[in-house]
C-alpha cells in the first residue's frame, strides 16, 4: 500500500494465537461452534485484513491466525472482532491476541 506522497502507508500486523476453551471438545473442527469461528475468518478476508490462518498439525485445536490492517484500524479492532468470535465467546477457543513485527518475506 502507498499513499498519495509515495510513502508506505502504517500497517498493523497482527497474530491471533488460538488454543482450546474451556468447552472444546475433540475434534474441534467437528465441533458445531466452529463454524462461527470460520464466518470470523471470511470476514477478515472479506475486509482484505487476513494474510492467513491454519490450525497447527502437532496440537488438536490449537491455531494461528495473521491478520494485516491499516494503522487506522489498528490492532484494538482486530482485538474486539477476535473476542467477540462466537466460538471464543462460547468457550470453544481462548484467543491470545498478539501485535506483530513483521519483518521479512521469502
Amino acid at each position: 500500500m502507498t499513499s498519495t506522497d509515495g510513502k508506505a502507508d502504517a500497517l498493523v500486523w497482527v497474530a491471533l494465537i488460538h488454543t482450546p476453551g474451556p468447552t472444546a471438545t475433540s475434534p474441534m473442527s467437528k465441533d458445531p461452534r466452529f463454524v462461527k469461528h470460520l464466518a470470523v475468518l471470511r470476514s477478515l478476508a472479506q475486509e482484505g485484513w487476513l494474510v492467513a490462518a491454519g490450525s497447527f498439525s502437532d496440537a488438536d485445536g490449537e491455531g494461528m491466525t495473521v491478520v494485516r490492517v491499516p494503522h487506522s484500524v489498528g490492532i484494538q479492532k482486530i482485538s474486539t472482532l477476535a473476542r467477540a468470535d462466537e466460538s471464543v465467546t462460547s468457550g470453544l477457543f481462548d484467543v491470545r491476541i498478539r501485535p506483530w513485527n513483521f519483518a521479512m518475506t521469502g
